[in-house]
């Protein structure tokens, strides 16, 4: 699904290559309500340094995009929301397996040197009724893990 969707110019954030915001919020809103029927899953925010990130040159926000599609699973969606901000949305994952997908990302992006790397983590729950409580929790982990310098921090 993901080769059909990236790519194509209404759905792509061009200098990432990763799906853009409209192609994340048109999947999000749609994934969402598999959560009511027992689906896993889990929101992660990322952002960097924003100085240096915003800075970036487009062959680094190129690389960024490929080694982020190379650290994620085909089934995941991964987006650059702008404002330094990228988001990959872990379907079927608990909140263990976001932290294996963490792990990972921030191990393959860190190489990069985009400045510190912040990682936020929210795990859809069962008495969540509206899309923007999961990605809320995950916009709160995430601040908490930049005013920490850094790292992952779980809602």
């Amino acid at each position: 699904m993901r080769d059909h969707a990236i790519g194509h110019p209404a759905l792509t954030d061009q200098p990432t290559g990763l799906a853009n915001l409209l192609h994340f919020e048109l999947v999000y809103s749609y994934l969402f309500q598999a959560g009511d029927r027992g689906v896993a899953m889990t929101v992660l925010l990322l952002s960097f340094g924003s100085d240096e990130f915003q800075a970036s040159d487009p062959e680094t926000l190129r690389v960024l995009g490929e080694r982020m599609q190379d650290s994620t699973r085909t089934s995941d969606l991964t987006g650059h929301l702008g404002n330094g901000r990228l988001v990959v949305l872990l379907f079927c994952t608990n909140i263990a397996g976001g932290m294996i997908a963490a792990d990972r990302i921030q191990q393959a992006v860190s190489e990069l040197n985009l400045g510190r790397v912040a990682i936020g983590l929210a795990a859809y729950e069962s008495g969540m009724k509206d899309p923007s409580e999961l990605l809320e929790g995950a916009d709160r982990a995430l601040r908490a893990a930049e005013e920490a310098g850094g790292g992952i921090e779980l809602a």
